[in-house]
C-alpha cells in the first residue's frame, strides 16, 4: 500500500491547544527576570545605588508571571479538548497499520481537507475495486443506538461504570462530507468522473481495541454506510465488488486529483439532495 500524508489537522490543533512554546518561553523568562530582580535588589541594598532598575525589573517579572499564569489557565481549561484530540489522533494513526497488508495497487490518503469547509475526511483508500472514504472514531466501551440517538457506555480506568453519553451519529457526519466531496470531484475533473464512473463508498471505523458495537441488524440496515471495527476493515475493502473497476492509471489520476483539493481551493457547490 502506498501512503500519502496530507496536512494533519488534528495534530496541528493539538499542538495549538498545548501552548507549549508560549508556556516554555514565559516560564524561563519569568525565572530569569526574577533572578535578575533579586540581584538588582541586593545591589541596591548593599551598593547604595538607585532602586529604579530593581523596580523596573520587578514590574517586568510581574508581567511575565501574569502571562505565564494566563497561558497555564488556558492550557488547563482545554484539557478535555486535548483528550478528544489525542484520542482522534491515536485512531487516525492506528488505521494505516491495520491496512498495511493491502498491496501496492492501493493508495491511502490521510487527512484530506475539504475545500471551503472546516471538515476533513480522515482517510481515503483508492484501489482497483473502489474509493473508500473512512471516518475513524477512537471511542472505547459499548457503542449503541436507541431511538435514533447514538450512545457510548464505558467503564472508568478504576473499573467503575460511567453514565451513558450521547455521541453524534458518525454515519451522518460522513455522509455530509462524502456528498460534498463528490461535488468537488465532479467539478475538479468532470471528464475523469464520467469516464471512470467515480463512486465513493463510505465506511465508519471504530479503532479502539476496547470498543464493542451493539448495533442490531435493523439499525445497521437503516444507516447510509457500514460501521466496522478496524480489524474488519481490510477484509471489507478486499471483498468489495466495485461498480466500475479502476486500472492503475486511473487510480493514480484519482489520487492526483484528491491531492489538489487542499486549503485555498475554491469551495465546491453542495450536491442536490
Amino acid at each position: 500500500m502506498q501512503v500519502i500524508n496530507l496536512d494533519d489537522h488534528i495534530a496541528n490543533e493539538l499542538a495549538r491547544t498545548s501552548y507549549t512554546v508560549q508556556r516554555r518561553w514565559l516560564r524561563w523568562s519569568t525565572l530569569g527576570l526574577a533572578s535578575i530582580t533579586i540581584l538588582a535588589i541586593l545591589v541596591a541594598v548593599l551598593g547604595n545605588v538607585p532602586w529604579w532598575p530593581a523596580l523596573i525589573l520587578g514590574g517586568l517579572t510581574l508581567l511575565s508571571g501574569m502571562g505565564l499564569g494566563y497561558y497555564e489557565w488556558v492550557y488547563r481549561s482545554q484539557k478535555s479538548l486535548r483528550g478528544q484530540l489525542r484520542a482522534g489522533l491515536a485512531g487516525q494513526r492506528l488505521l494505516p497499520k491495520m491496512l498495511a497488508n493491502l498491496d501496492e495497487r492501493y493508495y491511502l490518503i490521510n487527512n484530506l481537507k475539504l475545500p471551503g469547509r472546516a471538515d476533513d475526511i480522515d482517510h481515503i483508500v483508492v484501489g482497483p475495486n473502489g474509493i473508500f472514504a473512512l471516518e475513524t472514531k477512537h471511542h472505547r466501551g459499548r457503542i449503541f443506538s436507541r431511538n435514533g440517538q447514538w450512545y457510548q457506555a464505558k467503564v472508568s480506568r478504576s473499573g467503575r461504570p460511567q453514565p451513558e453519553g450521547e455521541i453524534r451519529d458518525p454515519t451522518q457526519q460522513l455522509k455530509r462530507n462524502v456528498d460534498y466531496l463528490r461535488s468537488c470531484i465532479n467539478r475538479t475533473d468532470p471528464a475523469l468522473s464520467r469516464r471512470t464512473r467515480l463512486w465513493i463508498e463510505g465506511v465508519v471505523v471504530f479503532t479502539h481495541p476496547a470498543v464493542s458495537l451493539d448495533l442490531p441488524e435493523e439499525v445497521l440496515a437503516g444507516l447510509p454506510f457500514p460501521v466496522l471495527r478496524a480489524r474488519d476493515l481490510p477484509a471489507h475493502i478486499l471483498k468489495h465488488v466495485p461498480r466500475h473497476p479502476y486500472s492503475r492509471h486511473d487510480a493514480r489520476l484519482i489520487v492526483s486529483m484528491f491531492g489538489h483539493l487542499q486549503p485555498g481551493y475554491p469551495p465546491c457547490p453542495d450536491e442536490p439532495a
